[in-house]
């Protein structure tokens, strides 16, 4: 039971627990973090959170967990007299507050501040303060965000002092020019007496400084009549400014405006606040700043950290911020509540075009509140909150009312009233009022808008305002499929203001109570009931922000300089600057030559002059001289000429790499030496110099690979047609109720026929006819051909025929079980990250190696993953350099993985700790591969990048490598 009386000062704590503050208390060991996406975790029975829920849920026991904090404090002698507040930033779900044992008050709103005026409850020297948190209030069902539910005080706690005349609030506009070049500046404040006594009249100066200097001209100052006890008066002002540097995300240019208030030559108090020039319009379709249309591509970011819950430092701040930036991002949207305050000032110094979003919203009861007058001014009160919280701030650019609350209905309506009401300089979104000519807000929007229908709104006559994806591309796990051609839209149609990737992180937290099991958990990881489990782990990046594969994906997606092939004889190229207001003068460009993977030429590029939104041919001085075999790629690149505050001087932020041309046909090698062939009922023995493999008849397979003294085969590892992957989750299950119905992941494979000839002394050709029997009568047919020469080289022909054709498969390939010592593995192909068909454009073309191990993508539930796209060969050796290599014939590229594990391993396994010890090397490789598509929330993947069981053929080379 909590301590009732725990706030009385003479309340004994002295064995209590110490706690950090700011910090969750579930990952301190106290409770249970909850992972639901929309589900209350409570009973539903609103506006009541002490209802009965099912015994199964963690609250059936936890019911309404509370948090009692208490600590003493200092009260500085020289505040004496002056007003004494105390800020909460962040306090979840709800809190009392007392002092010296006397109860101050109680908030309710978890994401904004909670101001107190402490000034008749404390006194000079030791005071004590008492917090009571509740998890859930009433307002949790305003709360229901996609995240962990934690608890605590896990923002800043500030204690601070004023004046009895104090600058309560103050709103600083800036406005432009139609030109764009002069500003005005606006000032409206309000100043209220705290004390009880009358105060005189006296004056208040604004003030604009460019770092320590005053701007010349660019202050303004407004007299304050004399105020009684409790008075309050607003006040308004305004200055010119000439030719002030504007803000914008490229250039966050920053100056600061100094409030003093003063009584003749003495200064009463002075409050600042730092000052971006931008002006932000709506033109039609167009959305501007500072006269130019602009593009939002960017990223939702929840406030989560593994080792810290939603009690993020300014350090995990400014690291999210540096590489949302380094991958091109221009654009956060604060999903789905108000952040931490210092957030917003890093956004205005680092430059992001914030969609500040209140801290509302009820997916768990959709469209419930929309009429209902008990919501009503909490509703309202969210969003008003949100706005005075952060209206100075330059980042921010458009208000979002707040997210899944259903299609609003008046109360949201009433919402945005009040919004413009405070602040008419900025535009509204809300994605649940639709889009078209019932949206009352500023934007259209949607989430996760397949590409046909975004083509089709950008292209909608009907359709009057920019249009924006506050949530697409979901990025759960393997997946994010498809962004690069959502950014060809997005920058081929004026109408399409842009998106936010859903979501920047993925949102595990560490559970590390068992010593021994450490995870970063998903729904579930804590016995939490009930949980949306595998959900959480949806970002760009890992929880610890190390990067994904899609890292490097979204960045290319997102660059804002595209280059194209014009003319290839004369070496030319278009540069375009999709930059708005970035010339390419300011970066350096270099171009580089590369053969088969390995460089060998590069050179800087004279690209001059491109302005903003222009383009211009330039002409590449690389030279060829092609041998036979090669192939050969340009790269063309951007990189910073100096140091930003977001990366370092020679950081890339374009490129794009050019294949130019067919490969010349290489030289016919010889076939090598004799080979001896052995065919008994069960086995085909073929022995060459060096090597010796043996064919099993009944799988229709090798069963044994020898080369140089070593077993290269795991026992019968020899090709087999592979049709599924572990899939993964939740993008592909979409399609895994049909592997599983036609037993792709349980094929019975039996050979018809084998028949083996000796066509050369050293060419030997097997020839099998397998049929795969699945379930539900699906059945296929495969007749190989695997040619076998003196050099220790298979050709593997393959023509296969399916007994239904719309079955989607995962891939069509082959699978191998290699020797588990074959452990390191290098290629020619898209890398070094996995890549996929709908997730290939930041992967180039390269020679790449690692270890068999490293190709495991860290995603905490084990799936398939580490595949490579366009893969010209592949090798798989051990230490002593035995192994195989796989190769593609013609330019028929392959796509081909190494892990240490199989499908069959991984699927069941819920976190990669439980995987077992590896005891193959697991090579596939595929003609196709399935796209990774973005089903988690989103569309599966465009019928370009599905693979369907169409009969087909396929050829590749397998060549037994020696020491």
């Amino acid at each position: 039971m909590r301590p009732e009386n725990f706030y009385k000062p003479d309340y004994d704590v002295s064995k209590w627990d110490n706690i950090a503050v700011p910090s969750n208390w579930g990952l301190k060991g106290y409770g249970t973090p909850d992972y639901s996406n929309f589900t209350y975790i409570f009973k539903k029975d609103f506006p009541r959170v002490m209802s009965t829920p099912p015994v199964s849920y963690t609250t059936y026991e936890q019911r309404d967990p509370v948090g009692s904090y208490r600590r003493d404090f200092e009260i500085p002698a020289n505040w004496n007299g002056r007003r004494i507040f105390v800020t909460f930033d962040g306090v979840d779900a709800g809190f009392f507050l007392w002092v010296n044992g006397q109860k101050v008050g109680y908030s309710v709103n978890s994401r904004n501040a909670a101001e107190f005026d402490l000034t008749k409850y404390v006194h000079p020297g030791k005071n004590m303060i008492a917090v009571e948190v509740y998890r859930f209030t009433t307002g949790s069902y305003m709360e229901d965000q996609d995240m962990w539910k934690l608890s605590g005080i896990y923002r800043n706690v500030t204690l601070w002092s004023s004046p009895q005349e104090h600058i309560r609030d103050f709103f600083i506009k800036t406005d432009l020019d139609k030109e764009y070049k002069n500003a005005v500046v606006k000032v409206a404040t309000k100043v209220k007496n705290f004390g009880t006594e009358t105060i005189p009249a006296r004056q208040l100066k604004a003030v604009l400084y460019d770092g320590n200097k005053e701007v010349k001209g660019a202050s303004a100052t407004v007299n304050i009549p004399s105020l009684a006890p409790g008075q309050e008066v607003k006040l308004s002002t305004s200055f010119d400014v000439k030719k002030p540097e504007k803000w914008t995300a490229e250039t966050p240019k920053l100056y600061t405006t100094v409030l003093t208030l003063k009584e003749g030559s003495e200064v009463k108090e002075t409050i600042s606040s730092r000052t971006g020039f931008r002006k932000i319009e709506i033109k039609g379709r167009l959305f501007l700043v500072n006269g130019v249309p602009i593009k939002l591509k960017g990223v939702n970011r929840h406030e989560n950290w593994p080792d810290d819950g939603h009690a993020i430092t300014e350090d995990q701040m400014v690291k999210d911020i540096l590489l949302i930036k380094q991958a091109n991002c221009n654009h956060v949207r604060t999903c789905h509540y108000s952040d931490d305050p210092r957030w917003y000032e890093l956004c205005d110094e680092y430059g992001i075009y914030l969609v500040a979003e209140a801290n509302l919203e009820s997916h768990g009861s959709w469209d419930e509140f929309n009429e209902d007058p008990r919501v009503k001014a909490a509703l309202i009160d969210r969003n008003v909150a949100n706005v005075e919280n952060f209206k100075n701030h330059p980042s921010v650019i458009i208000w979002s009312l707040g997210n899944e609350c259903g299609s609003g209905g008046s109360n949201f309506r009433a919402i945005l009233k009040a919004i413009r009401d405070i602040d008419p300089t900025r535009p509204t979104h809300y994605q649940g009022f639709g889009i078209g000519k019932n949206n009352p807000a500023d934007i259209d929007s949607e989430m996760y808008t397949g590409v046909g229908d975004l083509e089709k709104h950008a292209k909608d006559s009907t359709l009057t305002k920019p249009f924006y994806l506050c949530e697409y591309a979901h990025a759960m796990f393997n997946s994010m499929g498809a962004v690069a051609i959502y950014n060809d839209l997005f920058d081929k149609y004026p109408s399409l203001l842009g998106g936010a990737i859903w979501e920047w992180q993925d949102q595990g937290i560490y559970n590390d109570r068992d010593p021994n099991h450490h995870i970063t958990a998903y729904g579930g990881g804590f016995g939490d009931v009930p949980n949306d489990r595998y959900f959480i782990h949806k970002g760009v990046v890992f929880s610890d922000r190390t990067l994904k594969p899609h890292y490097p994906e979204l960045k290319h997606a997102y660059q804002w300089i595209t280059i194209t092939e014009k003319d290839r004889q004369k070496k030319e190229f278009t540069v375009k600057n999709r930059y708005q207001f970035t010339n390419l003068d300011s970066l350096t460009a270099k171009w580089l030559l590369s053969e088969n993977g390995k460089t060998i030429a590069s050179g800087p590029l004279k690209v001059g002059s491109i302005a903003p939104g222009q383009d211009k041919v330039i002409k590449v001085p690389y030279s060829v001289n092609p041998k036979p075999g090669a192939e050969y790629f340009l790269r063309i690149s951007f990189d910073l000429s100096d140091n930003q505050l977001w990366a370092k001087k020679g950081f890339e932020v374009a490129e794009q790499q050019f294949e130019l041309g067919t490969p010349e046909a290489a030289p016919t090698q010889d076939l090598g030496a004799a080979l001896t062939l052995q065919d008994d009922q069960n086995n085909i023995k073929i022995k060459g110099a060096g090597f010796s493999v043996v064919f099993d008849k009944k799988p229709g397979t090798f069963s044994q690979m020898q080369r140089g003294g070593q077993q290269l085969l795991k026992d019968n590892g020899g090709p087999m047609l592979h049709l599924w992957r572990a899939p993964h989750r939740k993008d592909d299950m979409w399609a895994y109720p049909d592997w599983e119905k036609n037993g792709l992941n349980h094929m019975r494979w039996n050979a018809d026929k084998v028949t083996v000839k000796q066509v050369k002394d050293n060419v030997i050709k097997i020839d099998a006819q397998l049929t795969g029997n699945g379930r539900n009568n699906f059945v296929v047919h495969q007749h190989v051909i695997y040619t076998v020469n003196g050099n220790g080289v298979i050709k593997s022909d393959n023509d296969i025929k399916f007994s239904d054709q719309n079955v989607v498969l995962a891939r069509l390939g082959v699978r191998l079980f290699l020797n588990k010592d074959l452990n390191e593995f290098n290629y020619l192909g898209r890398g070094p990250m996995e890549n996929y068909a709908d997730r290939k454009r930041g992967s180039d073309v390269g020679n790449f190696a690692s270890t068999v191990m490293a190709q495991m993508t860290g995603y905490e539930k084990p799936m398939e993953c580490g595949n490579h796209e366009d893969v010209r060969w592949a090798k798989v050796t051990g230490a002593s350099g035995s192994g195989i290599e796989v190769r593609e014939l013609e330019t028929n590229h392959l796509q081909v993985s190494a892990l240490p594990y199989s499908d069959e391993q991984m699927q069941p396994v819920e976190y990669k700790i439980d995987l077992p010890t590896p005891d193959a090397t697991v090579l596939c490789v595929s003609k196709k591969t399935l796209g990774v598509g973005s089903y988690g929330c989103g569309p599966r993947p465009l019928p370009q990048f599905v693979v369907h069981s169409k009969d087909t053929n396929f050829s590749y080379e397998i060549d037994l490598l020696s020491k």
